[in-house]
């Protein structure tokens, strides 16, 4: 599988970075330059093939009368679209050939409601798999092809395995990361760890995981009614606790239960 990556501003330069050129994970803060120890321990670069910065949204003004004189005709099995002008967002079935397209909702802005609905409409009469979880390391992919990108790239909804002795977390791996790469972070901070109580084990994963750079929006979201970086840390403390063997469900707001917990039949 190879995927193409049409993108705008920072956020999209960062889940680019974090996928195809982890080693530059340092210049975005967190870990720093002087501490970073090279964890991520992948490189996808051979997999993505190509890669579009495009003008974020308002320097392109509120049409785009020619979507093609911004993206030129291109390949890939899947698309990812990140923060894309609406009116180059919804071209985007007819202007290459793909298989699968992924617009990761983050930012409301980057497609709203309705385009998501116009969008998903317009992949179902071509035949192709399409998916726009909001935040991204929410997606629980139900097409093949999008499900086939997240086993590939080992990315979706974080994922660990928790070594520990008594009470101390001893060592923390990553099974699966999350878009921006924060679950790395996470699992550096954890280790050594001692849980005393179970509101400071939740507290000391959410710290990090807003530590970290994250992708997701804090404004708050018509849909989710909070900022989708709410549902990100619900998403990053639920699945650390459940690799310790901890049921955090008492942590997740009741109305967040349903997008955090049994997604994917835990």
């Amino acid at each position: 599988m190879d995927l193409g990556v049409i993108h705008s501003g920072k956020f999209g330069e960062r889940f680019l970075c974090n996928l195809a050129f982890p080693k530059l994970c340092a210049r975005f803060g967190a870990c720093g330059v002087d501490f970073c120890d090279y964890c991520k321990d992948y490189d996808f670069s051979s997999r993505i093939a190509f890669a579009l910065k495009i003008p974020e949204p308002p320097f392109l003004g509120l049409y785009v009368e020619n979507p093609r004189e911004i993206v030129s005709e291109f390949s890939c099995d899947l698309l990812i679209a990140i923060n894309v002008h609406p009116d180059i967002l919804i071209s985007l079935p007819n202007l290459g050939d793909f298989k699968a397209l992924l617009i990761p909702a983050c930012d409301q802005r980057w497609c709203p409601p309705g385009l998501r609905n116009q969008t998903a409409k317009i992949c179902a009469e071509l035949g192709i798999d399409f998916a726009s979880p909001k935040p991204f390391c929410s997606l629980v992919p139900k097409e093949k092809l999008i499900a086939d990108f997240c086993k590939t790239f080992a990315v979706g909804r974080p994922r660990f395995k928790v070594e520990a002795e008594g009470n101390t977390i001893l060592n923390v791996s990553v099974l699966r990361n999350d878009p921006c790469g924060s679950a790395y972070y996470v699992a550096k901070k954890m280790r050594g760890f001692v849980v005393e109580r179970l509101e400071e084990l939740y507290k000391e994963v959410h710290q990090h995981q807003c530590a970290y750079p994250c992708t997701a929006s804090m404004e708050r979201d018509i849909e989710l009614k909070e900022a989708p970086f709410h549902l990100a840390g619900y998403i990053m403390v639920y699945n650390f606790c459940k690799a310790l063997g901890i049921d955090a469900r008492d942590f997740v707001p009741d109305h967040f239960k349903g997008l955090v917990i049994d997604p994917e039949k835990d």
